[in-house]
């Protein structure tokens, strides 16, 4: 929905439905009690999601931050919803009691006030804060795009290279294009419409570039493992580009997940915009879909990797009552770093010393 503050500013508040006082009856306690559980469980995965991205680490460290703060930056759209909740279910009424409002850039149902109350800060700041929570994913993923990249051009000692100023910059660049996305949300500066064709344009760029990347470090890596290859880099360039090429696969099958996702809920929006029968519950499914992204997330993205799967389930509760006092991490316990691949360079340098 939308307020008109001051009938000049536009603020899109991240809600299809707003001061609906209907869902409180008693026929409506099992959905409540299934937000709650859904809310405890996305904060139990993407907190233990978190820590096992830092402390199974298979990505270089600008890559294990993004993939990490994607993840930690849920607990912002946490506190955002449970501000919002009380708005949307009616029981702070920023609006005339009984009146639902519905929809988003609907002029004729925008909710117009005059001046910033104690009322309205609260749902301002949840607002930003699930735009914002939306920014850091869209520029999370575009940065970590970014940084494989950086790691295919900088093949020849990315890892092994010390490189603040350029951590730094992804850090900034990270951060400052989630407050400009958030920024541009949440004063509705584009039109639903043209946020979904923007994201339906990333999309087709980033799938054939995924295939790319994969290709040309595929293509590096077999090119140096050439016998006639073997004096013209260096073992730093080649110890990189088979780790460009493993970060590669992992993060093709990270992105695999994330297309999926983002269609899915492409989808159900464009059902919405396109009036299918059940528009209203459409948006309402979309804006379930995103809130609790984690229940499908956490799960898809610990399944591409075995190290990350294995300790992931060291955290889950139930595995806790299996493991024996004495030897605590004994069926959970994996390398902190990913393992090197790097053998036959080793073996082409003792054939080329014989």
């Amino acid at each position: 929905m939308n307020i008109l503050l001051w009938n000049t500013t536009d603020f899109w508040v991240p809600t299809y439905v707003f001061n609906d006082d209907s869902y409180l009856s008693w026929g409506n306690i099992p959905y409540f009690l299934s937000v709650i559980l859904a809310m405890f469980t996305c904060s139990w995965l993407s907190f233990y999601m978190t820590i096992v991205i830092l402390e199974v680490r298979k990505f270089h460290g600008n890559a294990t931050y993004l993939l990490a703060c994607i993840y930690a930056c849920w607990f912002e759209n946490f506190i955002g919803s449970l501000v919002i909740l009380p708005y949307k279910y009616g029981i702070v009424h920023l609006a005339a009691p009984g009146r639902i409002i519905e929809g988003f850039e609907n002029t004729e149902d925008y909710l117009i006030l005059d001046e910033i109350t104690w009322k309205s800060v609260p749902i301002l700041v949840a607002s930003f804060l699930e735009w914002h929570y939306l920014g850091l994913i869209n520029s999370g993923f575009a940065c970590l795009l970014l940084e494989r990249t950086l790691a295919t051009l900088l093949f020849s000692d990315y890892e092994s290279a010390s490189r603040k100023k350029l951590s730094i910059c992804l850090v900034i660049f990270h951060q400052t294009s989630s407050l400009l996305m958030a920024f541009s949300m949440i004063f509705h500066i584009f039109p639903l419409k043209n946020l979904l064709l923007m994201n339906v344009f990333g999309l087709v760029f980033l799938v054939p570039y995924l295939f790319l990347l994969r290709y040309y470090n595929i293509r590096a890596r077999n090119n140096m493992r050439l016998a006639k290859n073997i004096t013209k880099n260096t073992l730093a360039a080649k110890f990189q580009t088979e780790e460009n090429v493993r970060s590669i696969h992992l993060a093709f099958r990270i992105f695999l997940m994330i297309i999926f996702f983002n269609v899915t809920c492409l989808v159900i929006i464009f059902l919405a915009i396109f009036k299918v029968p059940g528009e209203r519950y459409y948006f309402q499914a979309a804006e379930h879909i995103i809130f609790f992204g984690p229940i499908y997330l956490v799960p898809a993205v610990v399944s591409t990797e075995r190290d990350w799967r294995k300790r992931f389930f060291y955290y889950v509760p139930v595995n806790k009552l299996r493991i024996r006092p004495e030897n605590p991490e004994s069926e959970f316990q994996v390398p902190t770093v990913a393992a090197q691949t790097t053998a036959i360079h080793f073996e082409q340098l003792e054939n080329l010393w014989v």
